[in-house]
């Protein structure tokens, strides 16, 4: 009863008290630090798989991807894998456990990545990543083009007409197109002369 006495007999001090307790919520809450994606190291890794030409899928994944994949799977720490293939390229995705060591984890990625390398054709170029929140917190946009002729022919349009408009618009750091095929020159390697000057597959496809 002394608390409810001591409320009625001091209202004015009550309400001080009330109002400076929601004035210095609303000045906590106007300085309080709001992040769309936190600054965290996620515990995922991906490997990627470029070819230098356009290839069947089942190529990429046959001499490419399952190989990674067996070589991968013996690290500690993972939960799962996960890959798929196109005709230019491959992803595989790592999750690791909650308790990982990312750091660490992607050190040992790399190295068990170099020493697969080896093994692999030079048709391909093979890169470990880890997830960058910061980065993925400026990629917030994805563009959808449709139209008639086929996908390839879509694609041949957006890359003609839309990307420099695109990467033209102030803000915007790069464009990124995916889906149909792009064009390319195929070329017939002759491997006795190749061989006789000395030059090898990766060599041609750099140039």
């Amino acid at each position: 009863m002394s608390l409810i006495k001591f409320i009625i007999h001091r209202k004015t001090f009550v309400g001080m008290l009330f109002i400076g307790l929601t004035m210095l919520g609303y000045i906590s809450y106007k300085n309080l630090a709001v992040e769309l994606i936190p600054l965290v190291e996620l515990p995922v890794m991906i490997v990627r798989v470029d070819a230098f030409q356009e290839l069947e899928p089942s190529y990429v994944e046959k001499q490419a991807i399952i190989p990674l994949e067996g070589a991968i799977g013996t690290l500690e720490g993972i939960e799962s894998i996960e890959s798929f293939a196109d005709h230019r390229s491959g992803m595989i995705f790592i999750t690791y456990k909650d308790d990982t060591n990312v750091k660490y984890a992607y050190l040992k990625l790399q190295e068990k990545i170099e020493s697969v390398k080896g093994n692999l054709s030079d048709q391909f170029m093979i890169n470990a990543m880890k997830v960058d929140t910061e980065r993925l917190s400026n990629m917030f946009m994805d563009i959808e083009a449709r139209g008639d002729g086929g996908v390839d022919r879509v694609r041949n349009v957006v890359d003609k007409s839309v990307v420099d408009e695109l990467e033209s618009i102030n803000g915007i750091a790069s464009v990124e197109v995916f889906g149909g095929r792009e064009k390319s020159i195929e070329i017939i390697i002759d491997d006795a002369a190749a061989e006789a000057y000395g030059i090898t597959p990766s060599q041609i496809s750099g140039l």
